[in-house]
């Protein structure tokens, strides 16, 4: 495929270059919709009368839609995006990056979008097309005991799974911990119910604070609900989690200043599963907490982490190095590109 790739390019490059233009036009309009022509020009650092020329095609092929409130994909439209994304990534070289960058980390596998959240809002959206095509292929037919982890990425990859992941299984979704901080649509809970309610599943709530005193936290774990959720969470399968970086997370745990000093002292880059830790993936500081620890996700069949962002690279890196060996990373270039270039 590569080779015929290249042939094709060596007599028609202007073939690859406009399919390119016209499935990033779309791509765009996927993650914007409804798009002005301005707006997306602009994004797309295309002029407006190329942009008019390019969408006026792909409306005459009933890929795009147009309304007052701007241009919105087709139900065709997303079937060509979804079906050519693979073909884009080759053409962009992310194929051999993807393996390139998990190589690198040690991993099964990653999954790298286009992009940077650092600077586009808009990336994490793809994350999550990119997560629900994981989960089609990952998932076994059946029974299937999820568990997610909360917070900012995952609130946001939680709206763009399907129903298609329901197709002759049934989907269990479990809180891997309890509430945190102040943003109750960043907590597990929120998100279980999200990503049942967007694949036709079901979910579980954890109905506890997740920074617990030592006197607090044994007696809790004798409680039914939460021995009945901690039950489903030693089952599951699959895991989901994002990673975080160290003083975004401090910051949203609210742990005291003297912890905030000790782990700027530590010089601790992410967190994960409640630990903090450094560039060398040596753990600084752990979090008492009910829920999925970081020991239980060596456990589980699968696990998909998902973090983005050039900002969250040292994040990202460091984690890898003790990892499961069975994670799936789904990120973007920005992360991606900093970790190879180091």
């Amino acid at each position: 495929m590569d080779n015929q790739l290249d042939l094709i390019e060596s007599i028609a490059p202007e073939m690859i270059d406009v399919f390119l233009r016209r499935f990033d036009i779309l791509r765009n309009i996927g993650l914007m919709s409804p798009v002005g022509r301005r707006m997306l020009a602009d994004r797309l650092h295309l002029t407006e009368r190329v942009l008019r020329s390019e969408t006026e095609n792909l409306r005459k092929q009933g890929l795009i839609s147009s309304s007052q409130a701007g241009m919105s994909l087709t139900e065709e439209g997303r079937r060509v995006v979804n079906g050519l994304d693979d073909l884009a990534n080759q053409l962009l070289g992310l194929n051999s990056q993807e393996k390139q960058l998990a190589q690198r980390l040690g991993i099964d596998k990653c999954l790298i979008v286009r992009g940077d959240s650092s600077d586009d809002s808009n990336v994490m959206k793809q994350l999550g097309s990119v997560l629900n095509e994981t989960l089609a292929k990952m998932l076994p037919e059946g029974n299937n005991t999820i568990v997610a982890m909360g917070g900012s990425t995952m609130a946001i990859v939680a709206k763009e799974l399907t129903p298609v992941l329901s197709d002759k299984r049934t989907l269990m979704f479990v809180p891997g911990r309890g509430g945190i901080g102040a943003s109750v649509a960043k907590q597990a809970n929120s998100v279980c119910s999200t990503m049942a309610a967007r694949t036709g599943g079901q979910s579980k709530s954890l109905y506890i604070p997740e920074q617990l005193s030592k006197d607090t936290y044994h007696p809790l774990l004798n409680e039914p609900s939460v021995k009945a959720v901690l039950e489903l969470i030693a089952s599951g399968n699959v895991a989901i989690h994002g990673i975080g970086r160290a003083d975004d997370m401090a910051r949203r745990r609210e742990v005291d200043s003297a912890t905030k000093e000790m782990l700027r002292e530590q010089k601790a880059v992410g967190e994960v599963f409640g630990c903090f830790y450094d560039k060398e993936g040596q753990i600084v500081y752990r979090v008492s907490r009910i829920g999925l620890q970081l020991e239980d996700a060596q456990k589980f069949n699968h696990v998909v982490a998902i973090a983005s962002g050039h900002d969250k690279a040292d994040a990202i890196q460091a984690y890898m190095n003790f990892a499961p060996k069975q994670t799936v990373l789904i990120t973007d270039e920005g992360a991606a590109n900093v970790i190879l270039k180091k």
